[in-house]
């Protein structure tokens, strides 16, 4: 009998460390089912029926269901927490946030404010025999960038077409609300095609693809970080220093590792997922798009880090919590039309909606907003950094044009950049640039993960 007293705890006991909110009380099943599952039965009536005696009667009813969904996912992170995980309920808070957000998006602003309700997209792969040559922006092989996955299945174009009409009867009504439910990662719909950002030219990796990605590249990265991350913290950090006791390169180092630990574990996650699901093939469900859509020394800006360094799985939130106000609000102030550029609006719009969301998630593993604030400093940092280095490129790049009298055709489109104009160091300096901004402005989610415990739990300790 003594054998069972090794055994882990089912559920594990409260961690000590773990500083929960006043007033909330552990996560019961029924508080954790009972947002989803109402927003379900919300999006099965959110397609139009085919006859219109009932609309009415139907659409107070998806309201109603709606509104219930949005309270309840947005109540979950204010009354409930995860006595175990601290890292379970910083996620907790960020799909309670998440989820109220997206339901008043999908039910309330979109259909009301723009008149748009999503439609089914289905994924189309034909087979390709020639590897396209380097492309800006997401590569031909961006499928396999952060991914550690190295070509090796099937090439193909992909094209997308999106059904003209709406679900016929219930069955098809279920699968498109399911879909639509889990399109959080990219499944089947063009509401979520800012979400990921891929090209046309593209690989289709096999379930041997993904499995020797996790084996090979994976793993080696997610246990070398979380080797630096438990050294750090049981020989320095367990024994009383605090993050910013630490010397500033074991700063970097914790916050690079961090950073490294977080890809790689959403990567194994991804890869994880799409091997479940890949017998489901042809079914949307079965398609996962890429996460990453650049390799780490291919980046040479903060803007290209967030745009394609980094996963989007909150882009939709961002887009219409951030970056439309932000639009909005420089146009405004500047006297712009609608329709005209509001770049500065629009990036530090997406920022600053990224920074509450992360320091509301932060607030709730931390009894309150007090030194919550640390996440949200990292973004608005972000942000201004983009915003700097985009008007350092154009005052550049316009130097150099007018010094090589060179026309305006020259110049690119995209963040500034000019064909033919480029300078050998130019990829040195943008990539000293954005590695340390995102380092000392890291230090500030190190610190706040630091003091929440979120480091010692993802230490294993």
């Amino acid at each position: 009998m003594a054998f069972f007293s090794y055994l882990p705890t089912i559920p594990p006991p409260p961690r000590p460390d773990l500083k929960t909110l006043p007033g909330t009380t552990s996560l019961t099943p029924l508080a954790a089912l009972a947002p989803p599952l109402i927003y379900y039965l919300a999006l099965l009536l959110l397609p139009p029926f085919p006859s219109h005696s009932y609309q009415r009667a139907f659409a107070i009813l998806r309201n109603t269901l709606a509104a219930a969904s949005g309270f309840l996912f947005f109540r979950l992170p204010l009354a409930y927490h995860v006595p175990f995980s601290v890292g379970l309920t910083y996620q907790l808070a960020l799909v309670g946030l998440y989820g109220g957000c997206r339901v008043l998006d999908a039910f309330f602003i979109s259909p009301y404010l723009f008149g748009h309700i999503p439609r089914r997209v289905k994924y189309h792969h034909a087979p390709r025999t020639a590897r396209p040559g380097p492309r800006r922006g997401a590569s031909a092989e961006s499928y396999f960038s952060l991914h550690f996955l190295k070509p090796g299945g099937e090439a193909v174009i992909e094209t997308a077409t999106t059904d003209e009409g709406w679900p016929h009867g219930w069955l098809d009504r279920m699968s498109w609300a399911l879909e639509l439910e889990l399109s959080m990662r990219g499944a089947g719909f063009t509401w979520t095609s800012a979400d990921v950002r891929h090209t046309r030219h593209t690989w289709r990796p096999s379930v041997r693809d993904r499995t020797h990605s996790i084996l090979v590249h994976v793993l080696p990265v997610l246990l070398v970080s979380w080797a630096i991350i438990l050294d750090i913290y049981t020989l320095r950090i367990s024994h009383g220093e605090t993050f910013d006791d630490l010397p500033y390169i074991l700063q970097a180092v914790l916050t690079a590792s961090l950073g490294a630990f977080l890809m790689s574990a959403f990567s194994l996650g991804h890869s994880g997922f799409a091997i479940m699901l890949a017998p489901l093939k042809p079914h949307p469900l079965s398609y996962f798009p890429p996460l990453y859509t650049a390799r780490v020394w291919e980046l040479k800006s903060v803007r290209g880090f967030w745009s394609y360094g980094w996963h989007r799985l909150f882009s939709r939130l961002f887009l219409v919590y951030g970056v439309w106000p932000g639009e909005w609000l420089e146009r405004k102030l500047t006297g712009r039309k609608p329709g005209e550029e509001a770049d500065v609006g629009k990036v530090l719009g997406g920022f600053v909606s990224s920074a509450f969301v992360h320091s509301f998630a932060a607030h709730t593993v931390m009894g309150g907003w007090n030194g919550a604030f640390g996440e949200a400093w990292f973004f608005a940092g972000n942000g201004l950094a983009v915003v700097i280095e985009e008007g350092v490129k154009t005052v550049v790049l316009r130097h150099r044009r007018k010094s090589k009298k060179q026309g305006k055709k020259e110049i690119g489109e995209e963040g500034g950049n000019s064909k033919g104009m480029e300078r050998w160091y130019d990829g040195i300096v943008g990539r000293v640039w954005w590695i340390c901004v995102l380092l000392y402005t890291g230090r500030n989610f190190a610190r706040g993960w630091v003091i929440a415990g979120l480091v010692r739990e993802m230490a294993g300790l």
